[in-house]
C-alpha cells in the first residue's frame, strides 16, 4: 500500500534543496505504484475467472448426457461432456448425418431421441420472416 505522507516528505526534500534524496524516494514510490497496479490487474483477472465460474455453476446443466447453457432467452448447446469433464472447455457438438461429433476431441455421440429434447430448447432456430 502506498504511504501518502511520503509525497509530503518528497516535497519537503525538494524545498530543502535535496533533489537526489527526493528523486530516490520518488523512484521507490514509482516502483510500489507499478507493483500495486500489477497486483490489481492480477486480482481483476481472478475476479473475472470467478465470475465466469459462478455464471457457469448457475446456468450450466447436464441433461441426457450433454451439457446445456441457459443464457438470457436462449438455451445453448449441446456441449461435449468429455471436453467439459476433462479440461473444462465448452465445445459445441456438431451435427453430422447420424451423430453429434466434437470438433475438439473427436468423440461421437448418438443423436438424442426427439422425445428427449424439450420443445423450443436446443432444436433448430426458428426463422422469422421479414414483413414486406
Amino acid at each position: 500500500m502506498l504511504d501518502y505522507r511520503r509525497f509530503k516528505e518528497i516535497n519537503d526534500l525538494f524545498a530543502a534543496g535535496q533533489p537526489e534524496k527526493a528523486r530516490h524516494l520518488l523512484m521507490e514510490l514509482q516502483s510500489r505504484c507499478i507493483a500495486l497496479r500489477d497486483e490489481m490487474e492480477r486480482l481483476r483477472g481472478q475476479i473475472r475467472t470467478l465470475e465466469d465460474i459462478l455464471y457457469l455453476s448457475k446456468n450450466l446443466s447436464r441433461e441426457n448426457g450433454f451439457y446445456w447453457l441457459q443464457t438470457p432467452g436462449v438455451r445453448q448447446g449441446p456441449f461435449c461432456p468429455q471436453c467439459y469433464d476433462t479440461v473444462g472447455a465448452l465445445i459445441r457438438l456438431e451435427k453430422t448425418d447420424h451423430a453429434l461429433c466434437c470438433p475438439y476431441c473427436g468423440q461421437r455421440h448418438a443423436l438424442p431421441h426427439p422425445a428427449d429434447i424439450r420443445p423450443g430448447n436446443g432444436g433448430m432456430a426458428r426463422i422469422i420472416p421479414f414483413i414486406r
